[in-house]
């Protein structure tokens, strides 16, 4: 077991520097949506409601949220419990990281970082989504570039995926960052398609144009950079499946509260959540599948 090699120190060291991140992630979530903000200008984070600058004793991630009882210092507005959530959410991830990959040498410590990305990425995504219904090009760009980037500099990611060749690790995982970016994006471009093609009906009574935002298709972009592409496929499918059971429970929840069915969903959480389950567990959602089929 990982545990037997790192000991629980790194885990909870991961624990505790996925709280941070998780703080820094909630600015990230609550100023990328919006105009004239950046995620590090301000430096100081601040009170949603009165602005107020919030100390850094009040910014403890997890601990202040209690001390202060979900309430602003300044005005005694309610903070979201969303803060306490994201930080909490981001340690115990990084803690399952630290286990999964753990950082027992270079290549062990270089996939432990990117575990730590993207567990961040798909957080701040998820919750952005969620409240916004998109998903910024601030995230999804740099991202791809990102993938591709680590593909450079750490081969091993890319080790068994489409194009990997030993006698050229560098080169091969290049390519397989690229197949894999460009798989995840046309991906999402076939699968909006289909979506306009079956649900053109209830599109045009909503009036919606596309089944599909361009943030997710370059959501998979990134998510095919980092993974490569039978795993960027595994995420799509896992992210089809979730998203479609979600869509048709909601049919009868609101029959039952005499609302109107909803016609769309955020489409970003659901591929976080394959995304999530591809990095930890290479090659899920076709064992699954598998299993579903009787293939194999």
């Amino acid at each position: 077991m990982a545990v037997g090699e790192t000991g629980w120190g790194v885990p909870l060291l991961a624990a505790a520097f996925g709280a941070a991140v998780g703080s820094f992630s909630n600015v990230v979530i609550y100023r990328s949506p919006l105009e004239g903000l950046s995620s590090l200008r301000p430096a100081r984070s601040f009170c949603p409601h009165c602005r107020a600058a919030i100390g850094w004793s009040d910014n403890i991630p997890l601990l202040s949220w209690l001390l202060l009882r979900g309430r602003c210092r300044a005005c005694r507005a309610p903070i979201s419990a969303r803060y306490p959530l994201v930080e909490l959410t981001v340690a115990l991830l990084f803690a399952v990281a630290a286990l999964r990959f753990p950082p027992v040498d270079a290549d062990g410590a270089g996939r432990l970082l990117v575990a730590f990305y993207l567990i961040a990425t798909c957080v701040i995504v998820t919750f952005i989504d969620l409240e916004h219904q998109i998903i910024p090009d601030t995230i999804t760009w740099p991202g791809m570039a990102l993938g591709v980037l680590a593909a450079a500099v750490l081969p091993a990611l890319h080790e068994g995926h489409l194009g990997w060749r030993a006698d050229a690790p560098r080169s091969s995982a290049l390519l397989a960052s690229l197949f894999g970016l460009g798989a995840g994006a046309g991906s999402l471009v076939v699968v909006g398609q289909l979506g306009n093609l079956f649900m053109r009906r209830k599109m045009k009574e909503a009036g919606l144009q596309d089944s599909m935002g361009w943030g997710d298709v370059k959501w998979m972009g990134l998510a095919g950079a980092f993974l490569g592409v039978g795993s960027v496929f595994g995420a799509i499918l896992i992210g089809c499946f979730a998203g479609a059971f979600v869509g048709l429970l909601m049919i009868p929840v609101a029959k039952l509260r005499g609302q109107e069915t909803p016609v769309g969903l955020p489409f970003g959480p659901f591929l976080a959540l394959g995304m999530l389950a591809e990095l930890f567990a290479p090659g899920l959602a076709w064992a699954l599948l598998g299993r579903l089929t009787g293939a194999g």
